[in-house]
């Protein structure tokens, strides 16, 4: 499990400020008031020896402003720095650049703390987003500490902005109850998914309210079914099945409405499609349990033709070592989902043709139990690997991002397709500086008859 980190390092927002221009050259002892320098900036100010040195001003062309101390030409001291981007930093500099103690504020973001050549290092406060990191910084960015978000803190061992190293999470709010967790962390991921600890349990004056949950639930459910477009005769249809399985972070709601625009783009499944998600709001679609599931599988079944369709299945959640998919409703208890346990699901069933796309630490174990010659697998990473981008801070997984949007669906060439998610998910990798021994390692299997299958394919309905 992981939690939320920041989407982009502050250094993108804040670049390292240097002074460009050190002295008045070949000046005289005094300037001329807003005297216009080679760089094309103005100074007003104290001179000394021919350098800018004391209290003064330097206004550049494009609209950056220094105001503060000055000694033999380098901005040094206490000063104020406009930027025509809109940010603004107060506090110390040392020879040009912004180092000791200030504060620097642009866009509902703020640092506190020391700077070093212009970057955040030493021990600082950072706020953005609603969320608060206090911690030791070097070269901008955290390496240990704490960061405090509306779900939860965490306090340990930061690389790149993500949980990485040794930490604990503790839920707060309305997650409280589902404890916390201590251990190792890969690039924001819990990889010690054995020492969850429930520290409060689940009262049991919400009994009542579970109850309704579960009913509203099973409407919510039969209206998705029911609302089901029947298959057209002659046409390749595709019926979608999206399951979001953890509750307790909004990235999975994200993902699953990603998956669906992505293959709406190819196919019409805006009534050919059902979504189940576990959320804080409970109310926004039924819930993602192994009954609804299984409920889900057999409706779309009824459905299909299996002769002439194909079903996609969107599974996404966090991941457990042994393969087991977390299925998790804050105030209700519920079972994971293994791979075996959704191919029994699909056992009695009439589909044949089937995409089977699952992002989640460890979901290479999928392929195994599922692999037939008519199914297509993608999975996000190897049975022994983590993969990334699902904390709330996310926009959606790295993986749904790669899959329906930078490379896309092209099932005409599954293979080919796939080359390019691997390419684009180890791009992404290489570009924070993860190593090789972190990469997730996407996995794929191709059945045959699928293959020929979606090579002859008629261009889908629209």
């Amino acid at each position: 499990m992981s939690k939320p980190v920041v989407s982009s390092p502050l250094r993108r927002a804040f670049p390292l400020v240097a002074i460009l221009l050190l002295t008045a050259c070949d000046a005289p002892q005094l300037l001329p008031p807003d005297a216009r320098l080679p760089d094309g900036s103005t100074y007003s100010g104290d001179i000394q020896d021919g350098y800018f040195h004391g209290e003064g001003v330097q206004e550049f062309a494009s609209g950056m402003v220094y105001t503060g101390q000055f000694q033999e030409g380098y901005w040094h001291g206490h000063g104020e720095l406009e930027s025509p981007a809109g940010w603004h930093y107060e506090g110390e500099f040392r020879k040009g650049t912004m180092s000791g103690q200030g504060v620097i504020e642009d866009d509902g973001s703020r640092y506190e703390g020391e700077f070093r050549n212009g970057e955040f290092h030493g021990e600082g406060r950072y706020e953005a987003g609603g969320s608060v990191y206090i911690a030791e910084f070097e070269d901008g960015e955290p390496v240990e500490g704490k960061h405090v978000t509306d779900y939860g803190t965490y306090e340990g061992e930061f690389r790149d902005w993500y949980y990485h190293g040794e930490g604990s999470y503790a839920f707060t709010g309305e997650s409280q109850d589902l404890g916390s967790l201590t251990g190792t962390w890969e690039f924001g991921e819990f990889v010690d998914q054995e020492e969850y600890v429930a520290e409060a349990p689940v009262p049991e004056e919400p009994a009542l309210l579970t109850e309704t949950i579960l009913v509203e639930d099973r409407r919510r459910l039969s209206n998705q079914i029911e609302s089901l477009a029947p298959e057209q005769a002659g046409t390749a249809d595709s019926y979608f099945l999206a399951v979001g399985g953890d509750g307790t972070e909004s990235v999975f709601m994200r993902d699953i409405q990603v998956a669906k625009t992505g293959l709406q783009a190819q196919f019409d499944v805006e009534n050919r499609a059902i979504m189940l998600l576990n959320h804080r709001d409970y109310e926004t679609f039924p819930l993602a349990t192994r009954p609804s599931i299984a409920s889900a599988l057999e409706a779309l079944d009824a459905q299909m033709n299996p002769e002439e369709d194909l079903l996609v299945v969107h599974l996404v959640s966090h991941g457990m070592q042994n393969g087991q998919l977390l299925l998790q409703q804050p105030g209700i208890e519920l079972p994971n989902l293994s791979p075996q346990d959704f191919a029994e699901m699909l056992e009695p069933l009439n589909i044949r043709r089937k995409l089977l796309v699952i992002s989640a630490c460890y979901s290479g174990q999928w392929i195994e139990p599922l692999k037939d010659e008519n199914t297509l697998i993608m999975t996000s990473a190897r049975g022994d690997r983590t993969s990334f981008g699902c904390g709330d801070d996310s926009e959606m997984t790295w993986f749904t991002k790669a899959v329906y949007q930078s490379v896309g669906l092209s099932l005409a060439d599954p293979d080919a397709m796939f080359e390019d998610i691997n390419q684009q998910i180890r791009a992404w990798e290489e570009e924070i500086g993860m190593e090789e021994s972190n990469w997730s390692y996407p996995q794929s299997h191709v059945g045959e008859n699928l293959r020929e299958w979606l090579s002859q394919m008629p261009q889908p309905a629209r």
